[in-house]
C-alpha cells in the first residue's frame, strides 16, 4: 500500500495486518534504527502488525543520521512546524482497514518527544515514550491515548525528570491505562519494556 505522506520511511508490511506500530526514531539516528524493536514487538504480541519507520526529514548537524528538528541549540519553532506535519502524515495512516485508534505510536528520545506532542492530539490506540521529554508549553489533551513511558534512571542524556513531567500532567487528565517504568540503565531501550507492552496489550485495545 502507499501513502501520500510528508515523511519517507521503512517498512515491514504485512496484508493481513489488523494492526499497526509507527516508530520515530531519535536525534541522530535514521528510519532502521527501531526497525528491530518493531520486529521483537510484532513477534511477542498475538496481532497482525504492520510496521512502520518514518524517517526525520532533517539531516543532523554531524552529517550523519537525521533530526526532527534543531537541537543545541533548541530550535522549538522548528519542532512545532515538524510536529504538525507529523499530525498530518499519522491522519493519513488512519484507515479503515488499520484505523489510529489500532495503531501504537513508539518514539525514542527526540522521537518520543515529536510522539508525545503530535500524538496526544490524535485517537491513537498506545502511545510509547521512551527516554523522552515534553516540548515546551506541552499539555494533554482531555481524551489522552493509553501511554507506557520508560526512562533509565541513570540517562545522562535526557534526564528522568523529564519523563516524571509527562506522567504527571497525563495522570492529572486521563484515567485511561498510564505507566512509568524506570529501569536501571541510561539512554536507551530497556530490555524489558517490550515483554510489559505484550504483557498489557489486549488490555489496552
Amino acid at each position: 500500500m502507499k501513502y501520500d505522506i510528508n515523511h519517507e520511511f521503512v517498512s515491514i508490511s504485512s496484508q493481513t495486518a489488523t494492526h499497526r506500530i509507527i516508530l520515530i526514531h531519535g536525534w541522530g539516528a535514521d528510519s532502521n534504527d527501531l526497525l528491530t524493536v518493531g520486529k521483537e514487538i510484532t513477534d511477542k504480541i498475538n496481532f497482525d502488525l504492520e510496521v512502520i519507520s518514518l524517517r526525520a526529514p532533517g539531516i543532523h548537524p554531524s552529517g550523519q543520521g537525521r533530526q526532527w528538528y534543531g537541537l543545541y541549540p533548541h530550535n522549538w519553532n522548528e519542532a512545532a512546524v515538524e510536529v504538525n506535519k507529523l499530525i498530518i502524515t499519522l491522519k493519513k495512516f488512519d484507515t479503515d482497514k488499520i484505523p489510529l485508534n489500532k495503531t501504537i505510536l513508539l518514539g525514542f528520545s527526540q522521537g518520543a518527544a515529536m510522539a508525545i506532542d503530535a500524538g496526544f492530539k490524535l485517537n491513537l490506540g498506545l502511545i510509547v515514550s521512551c527516554s523522552g521529554y515534553p516540548h515546551p508549553n506541552w499539555a494533554p489533551e482531555k481524551k489522552c491515548p493509553p501511554l507506557i513511558i520508560s526512562h533509565g534512571l541513570f540517562d545522562d542524556v535526557v534526564p528522568i525528570d523529564a519523563s516524571r513531567i509527562i506522567y504527571e500532567k497525563v495522570k492529572c487528565k486521563s484515567s485511561k491505562f498510564c505507566e512509568f517504568l524506570e529501569f536501571d540503565g541510561s539512554h536507551q531501550i530497556d530490555a524489558n519494556l517490550i515483554n510489559f507492552i505484550s504483557s498489557n496489550i489486549n488490555n489496552i485495545f
